[in-house]
């Protein structure tokens, strides 16, 4: 029983929540819920104003996402500012929908469910167990409050109901099933010859004239990145933390309060052993409490409670731990149990208890306290005692240097009156670069018109490890043409490319006339010299066939007596014929376990439809304003 109730509290629904809750903060840290009120608005939902800052750090969690998805195949190329921009913008608008149309229908999330998910976060427990200290550190680390934490996180459950109760009410029909399964069994006969991308691109010479024709018409395609370098001064915790005297005194005091913590905390603490049975089909309550009674009176004889415990426990977990339920929180198993619990001494062994689940054996086994020396505990004190003295000294060095940077005309003051050392980067673009420049944040800045356009220092930015940074740009290198004589070779490959494209699309054009008006396969080989590859009994699963090939293949209709031809590009350049000769397809009925496989399949996906027609209807009856240039499509 008991692991029942632990199982449903790790429900898969709690694991859904928790591990998108969890992987989303731990990447990407967590969105201000306050907005910035020095940032512009860039859109507003039915009156609801979404900030500049809100956008900026929707935009690196959707860059940073892509980079740990894509790896090296992350072009900066294909995934710019601007298409990130508008992804992380609809991205905001289609919460902040979701949400108001939640409150509006009265859809919400009980605050009990929210501290449950907290207590059950993996990455808020110690051995096991919730700890307020480690919730505490780990959210502030985040740069927020815990309520700021338990309303996000309110917000993601109630968006991920919202979707599940949408999603999760479609089902498909036998029918369905039968026509998918019909479809995953067909197989089709091809054939097909390629034009080669590469051998054509050989082939073609290119003037001299057309080389700087095409630079001169496409210039914006040769331009240098936009580049900056900065100065920079950083305000270090750890710096100061080295600055801080700590007195014996100090270390005596907070000494003393560590050791009056821990007596508390023992003195509040139960642990507690159990032996748990069940009544069962094959044993009822009697021969239970009969069990109970002789496991009782073998322990009294001397027999090791653990050895019992691993052995007769129907609670799995504590049971492969000796019995071992750690500090027993009270009301989890009961009054009965609380009370029987609260009249044992040390080591003590209960009679048998009848609770909810069972009847139980409980053994007290709260271990005498061992109190720390000083001197076993005088590094941790030092540290503890360093901490409590920075967070002020840090809180005001931050101000200061917020005062000081925003009249200064340059770093050199900020520097000499904190003590700090001017630093600079290399140069680097839009997408950052090393050291500093590797976060985001000192990127979007460093590019905003205040530092480029005004020369002005920065405000303190966050960047992590108890540090913060004021930049100011030191060289502002802008965005040019290249000269042609750098970028010749690529010129010429475009061109190539692009007279390759165009040879052989006219090219597979003729082909695919030609087998239209009833020339054969053998024709075309004979007249062009080219080979076909021909395959039997394809699927649509087949590996070693370039997907695109594949899927155009069974995209063709059912050749009647003569083939089917279609044309198709790889993405290497290629240009390809194919034919479809022969459809087979096999009638077999759905056996029970791939029914309900298939029919998983057609019920997400019809789901997932239905979800997304209903964020456009909501968000097409929705007052949407965007400010921000070219975020809509």
């Amino acid at each position: 029983m008991l692991q029942n109730m632990r199982d449903k509290a790790q429900g898969w629904i709690s694991k859904v929540i928790i591990g998108f809750i969890v992987l989303t903060f731990a990447i990407f840290g967590l969105e201000s819920l306050v907005p910035n009120r020095n940032n512009p608005d860039v859109a507003e939902v039915n009156g609801q104003n979404i900030s500049q800052q809100s956008l900026m750090r929707a935009v690196e969690q959707q860059r940073r996402l892509l980079m740990q998805r894509l790896g090296d195949n992350f072009g900066s190329s294909i995934f710019n500012d601007q298409a990130l921009q508008k992804a992380a913008l609809e991205e905001l608008i289609q919460k902040a929908v979701l949400l108001q149309y939640a409150n509006k229908v009265g859809m919400s999330i009980s605050s009990q469910s929210v501290d449950q998910m907290i207590r059950s976060i993996p990455e808020f427990q110690v051995d096991g167990e919730f700890d307020a200290n480690r919730f505490q550190q780990l959210v502030s680390s985040l740069g927020v409050t815990p309520l700021q934490f338990r309303q996000s996180l309110n917000d993601d459950m109630l968006i991920y109901r919202i979707r599940a109760s949408i999603a999760g009410s479609e089902f498909a029909t036998a029918y369905k099933v039968q026509k998918l399964y019909d479809i995953q069994q067909q197989t089709r006969d091809i054939a097909w010859l390629t034009l080669d991308a590469v051998k054509t691109q050989d082939a073609i010479r290119v003037a001299d004239d057309e080389i700087e024709t095409y630079y001169q018409n496409h210039q914006a395609v040769f331009m240098t990145q936009e580049q900056v370098s900065l100065d920079y001064i950083i305000l270090d915790r750890v710096i100061l933390e080295g600055q801080v005297s700590i007195t014996e005194s100090d270390i005596e005091a907070r000494y003393q309060s560590q050791i009056e913590d821990i007596k508390s905390q023992a003195d509040d603490s139960v642990t507690a052993s159990i032996i748990l049975l069940e009544p069962s089909s094959r044993r009822d309550d009697k021969e239970t409490l009969a069990l109970a009674s002789e496991l009782k009176r073998r322990l009294s004889s001397g027999e090791e409670f653990a050895t019992l415990a691993s052995e007769y426990s129907e609670d799995a977990a504590s049971a492969a731990k000796g019995g071992d339920l750690g500090v027993v929180e009270s009301g989890f198993l009961g009054e009965a149990f609380d009370d029987t619990l609260a009249s044992l001494e040390k080591e003590e062994v209960s009679d048998p208890v009848l609770i909810d689940f069972g009847v139980v054996l409980i053994k007290r086994t709260a271990d005498e306290q061992v109190t720390p020396s000083r001197a076993d505990m005088r590094d941790e004190l030092v540290q503890d005692l360093k901490e409590s003295a920075v967070d002020p000294l840090f809180v005001e060095q931050s101000r200061k240097l917020a005062d000081i940077s925003f009249e200064a005309a340059d770093l050199q003051q900020p520097a000499e009156e904190l003590g700090l050392v001017i630093q600079s980067t290399a140069l680097f673009g839009r997408h950052g670069g090393e050291g500093i420049a590797e976060h985001r944040t000192i990127v979007d800045v460093a590019f905003s018109d205040d530092l480029l356009n005004l020369k002005a220092n920065s405000e303190p930015l966050d960047i992590g490890d108890g540090r913060v940074a004021v930049i100011r740009v030191k060289r502002h290198k802008k965005s040019e043409v290249e000269p042609l004589s750098d970028v010749r070779d690529r010129v010429v490959t475009k061109i190539k490319k692009e007279y390759a494209d165009l040879q052989m699309n006219d090219k597979a054009d003729t082909i695919l006339a030609a087998l239209e008006s009833g020339k054969t396969t053998v024709d075309i080989a004979k007249e062009y010299v080219v080979d076909w590859q021909e395959r039997s009994s394809v699927k649509r699963e087949d590996q070693d066939i370039p997907l695109p090939l594949l899927r155009d293949a069974f995209k063709l209709p059912h050749p009647d007596k003569v083939p089917n031809y279609g044309k198709t590009s790889l993405p290497d350049g290629d240009v390809i014929i194919v034919a479809v000769k022969n459809v087979e397809q096999k009638k077999e009925v759905v056996d029970a376990e791939e029914l309900q496989n298939i029919n998983r399949i057609l019920s997400r996906r019809s789901g997932e439809a239905i979800y997304s027609e209903y964020l456009q209807d909501i968000k097409k009856n929705a007052d949407i304003k965007r400010f921000v240039k070219d975020a809509e499509s």
